[in-house]
C-alpha cells in the first residue's frame, strides 16, 4: 500500500471512529429515567446502642468466628437463642466447602416471620470472619449487629410480606452460605428481595456504598438500587458505588448479594466508607478490627437507611420484574439492554470497516502459503499462553496448588500474603520452556516459507481480531467493549514503519492499545493490598474458575494478537 492509500484509509477509519464516539456521546439521549419509589413515611425505631451492644457481646464473646470452626459453630447458638427469644421460627441449613483443599462445614442461621403475603424480604449478614482478623467488628460484627436489632424491631407487630433474617457463613469466602441458600433453599422462589449488610466503617461516616454485582452473573435491577439510593441519601450522607462498567466486566461480587443475582433473585449490599480511608484500610481482615473502633452515630446512621429500605420494599404494591440489564449512566439515568447492546457492537465497528478497507486493497496478495505462515506463527505465540492454563490444571491434579469453591483466599490471608514462589516458579518456568521451544521451532520450520509481507500479515491478523470479537461479544460484551475498542481502534490503522523512531511510535500506540487491561489488573490488585503478588492470586483463581477459561483464552487471543501486530512491524517485508 503506498503513503497516499494509507493516509487515505486511516482518514476513514478515524472519521468511523469519530462518528462512533458521537453516537456514545449521545448515547443519554435514549436513556430512561427510573422514577424516584415513594419512601415508607412509617416511623423509624432503630435503636443504634442496642446494636452496638449486641455487636459487642458477640464478637467479644466468640473472636474468632473462621469458616468451619468450633467457635464458629458456636457462635450461631447466640444466634439461635436471640432470634428464638423474639418469636421468630428457628431452621438451619448446612453446607460443605473446600478452603485450601480442606473441607469445612458451614452453617446458615434463619428466621422466619410469616407476613400477610406469602413473598419474603429477606435480610442477610454474614457471622464469619476472616483467618486474619480478631473479633471482626468492622467486618462483620457490624452488619450481626444490625440484622439482629432490625429483628427486633420487626418482631412486634405485622408485616405486609414475610421477613426472613439470614445469618450466613462462609461470607469471607464468596458468599458461601449465601450461595447455598440462592440455590438450594426451598423457599426461595418466594424471596421477593433481599438486603445485604456489610459493613459499618470505623469511626464517622464518609458515604454510603451500594455493591450491585452479581457472583458470575445478574446486577441489582434498577427499582432496586433506586430505593436503597433514596433511604441512604435520607441520612444525609452521599451514595457511592463501584465503577460498573468494570464490575459487569467482571462479575466478580464482594458481598452476600452476588450469589442472589445470580439465582435472578433481585438483591443489593449496604456499605459504608469511613472518613477516615487509611485507618479502615489497615484494620480490614487485621487483628485490630475491634469493637472500638466503631461508632455508634455511624451504626445509627446505617440502621436507619437500612430500616428505610425494608420498609419500603414491604410497603410496594408489587415487587417490580424490571430486567438487571440495565446500565445505570449517571443517577437515576438508565441505558435499556438492546442500546447497550448496540453501542457495544458500534463501538467494535470500525474494526470491520479497517478490515474490508484491508481486504479490497490487498486480496490479490493472499496465498495460501502467506497465510498459513501467519497463522502458524500467531499459534506458536499463543502456544506458551495455552501451557499456562494447562500446566496450572497440571499442578492443581498433582495437589500442589490450594483448591477453594471459587474465590481464592482472602485479602491479607497467608496464603496471598507469601506465594508459594517455588511452585509459580515451576509453572513460569514450564511455560518459558515451551516459549523456547516454539520459537526454534518457529525458526527452523518457517525458514522454507516466504517471508512475511506486512500486508498480508496485518489482514490475516484483523481476520483473526473479529473472530476474537465476535465470541467476546458472545461471552460478555463489556468485557469485549472494554478490552477490545482500543485495539480494534489502533491496531487497525497502524501502517508499516521504515525508520527506526516512526516504528518506536507505532510499538507506542500499539502497546497502548492495552490501556483498559492495565488499568483494571492494578485495580484488582489494589483491591486485595496485593502488588505483585496479585500473579499468584491471577493463578489462584484461574486454578479455581474465578477467572474463567473462556475469558482466559478471549484474552489470550488479544494478548497474542498485540504481540503479532508488534512483530510485523520489526520483520514485515514488501507492501
Amino acid at each position: 500500500m503506498d503513503s497516499k492509500q494509507a493516509s487515505t484509509q486511516t482518514r476513514s477509519a478515524v472519521i468511523a471512529i469519530a462518528a462512533v464516539l458521537f453516537v456514545w456521546l449521545a448515547s443519554p439521549l435514549a436513556g430512561q429515567r427510573e422514577p424516584d419509589w415513594p419512601q415508607s413515611q412509617a416511623p423509624l425505631l432503630f435503636d443504634s446502642t442496642r446494636a452496638y451492644r449486641v455487636t459487642q457481646e458477640f464478637v467479644t464473646q466468640f473472636p474468632r468466628r473462621i469458616f468451619g470452626s468450633i467457635e464458629s459453630r458456636q457462635s450461631t447458638g447466640y444466634l439461635d437463642e436471640y432470634l428464638a427469644k423474639l418469636g421468630y421460627q428457628i431452621t438451619y441449613t448446612h453446607f460443605s466447602a473446600r478452603i485450601s483443599r480442606a473441607k469445612r462445614d458451614g452453617r446458615n442461621v434463619l428466621g422466619f416471620k410469616q407476613g400477610q403475603t406469602a413473598e419474603i424480604i429477606a435480610l442477610i449478614a454474614h457471622y464469619d470472619t476472616a483467618q486474619t482478623t480478631v473479633q471482626g467488628a468492622m467486618k462483620n460484627g457490624s452488619g450481626v449487629g444490625v440484622l439482629l436489632e432490625m429483628a427486633r424491631l420487626f418482631s412486634s407487630g405485622t408485616t405486609h410480606r414475610s421477613l426472613l433474617f439470614i445469618l450466613s457463613d462462609g461470607g469471607e469466602w464468596g458468599g458461601l452460605g449465601a450461595l447455598d441458600l440462592a440455590t438450594s433453599y426451598a423457599e426461595r422462589n418466594r424471596i421477593a428481595a433481599v438486603l445485604s449488610l456489610d459493613h459499618v466503617g470505623v469511626g464517622d461516616l464518609a458515604a454510603f456504598y451500594l455493591e450491585e454485582t452479581g457472583q458470575v452473573k445478574g446486577f441489582s435491577p434498577p427499582w432496586l438500587r433506586s430505593i436503597a439510593r433514596q433511604a441512604a441519601q435520607s441520612q444525609g450522607l452521599p451514595v457511592e458505588a463501584p465503577f460498573e462498567y468494570i464490575e459487569r466486566a467482571f462479575l466478580i461480587s464482594r458481598a452476600d448479594q452476588g450469589p442472589f443475582l445470580y439465582a435472578g433473585i433481585p438483591a443489593i449490599n449496604l456499605g459504608s466508607k469511613s472518613t477516615d480511608e487509611a485507618l479502615e484500610r489497615a484494620i480490614f481482615h487485621s487483628p485490630q478490627d475491634t469493637i472500638e473502633n466503631l461508632n455508634i452515630s455511624s451504626i445509627k446512621k446505617y440502621g436507619l437507611a437500612a430500616e428505610r429500605i425494608v420498609r419500603t420494599l414491604d410497603e410496594l404494591p408489587t415487587v417490580p420484574r424490571e430486567s438487571s440489564d440495565f446500565f445505570r449512566l449517571s443517577g437515576s439515568l438508565f441505558l435499556g439492554p438492546k442500546a447497550v447492546s448496540v453501542l457495544h457492537i458500534l463501538i467494535l465497528l470500525p474494526l470491520l470497516f479497517v478490515l474490508f478497507s484491508e481486504w479490497r486493497t490487498h486480496k490479490d496478495s493472499l496465498s495460501l502459503a502467506n497465510i498459513g505462515r501467519e497463522l502458524l506463527a500467531f499459534l506458536g505465540t499463543a502456544f506458551p499462553f495455552l501451557s499456562l492454563y494447562f500446566f496450572i490444571g497440571l499442578f492443581r491434579a498433582l495437589r500442589l496448588l490450594p483448591l477453594y469453591n471459587l474465590y481464592p483466599a482472602t485479602a491479607k490471608d497467608p496464603v496471598l500474603e507469601n506465594p508459594s514462589w517455588g511452585i509459580l516458579g515451576c509453572i513460569l518456568g514450564a511455560v518459558s520452556f515451551v516459549a523456547i521451544s516454539c520459537w526454534l521451532v518457529a525458526k527452523f520450520s518457517l525458514r522454507n516459507l516466504p517471508k512475511p509481507e506486512f500486508s498480508v500479515s496485518k489482514l490475516v491478523l484483523l481476520g483473526l481480531m473479529l473472530i476474537t470479537t465476535a465470541f467476546a461479544l458472545a461471552y460478555n460484551s463489556y468485557w469485549a467493549a472494554l478490552f477490545l475498542f482500543l485495539p480494534a481502534w489502533l491496531w487497525g490503522i497502524v501502517d508499516r514503519a521504515l525508520r527506526p523512531g516512526a516504528r518506536v511510535l507505532r510499538w507506542i500506540c500499539i502497546v497502548a492499545a492495552g490501556l483498559p487491561y492495565y488499568f483494571t489488573l492494578w485495580l484488582l490488585a489494589s483491591r486485595l493490598d496485593l502488588s505483585w503478588n496479585f500473579i499468584w492470586y491471577h493463578t489462584l483463581a484461574l486454578n479455581t474458575g474465578l477467572f474463567t477459561g473462556a475469558g482466559y483464552l478471549l484474552g489470550t487471543a488479544t494478548i497474542v494478537l498485540g504481540i503479532r501486530f508488534l512483530v510485523i512491524q520489526l520483520h514485515g517485508h514488501g507492501r
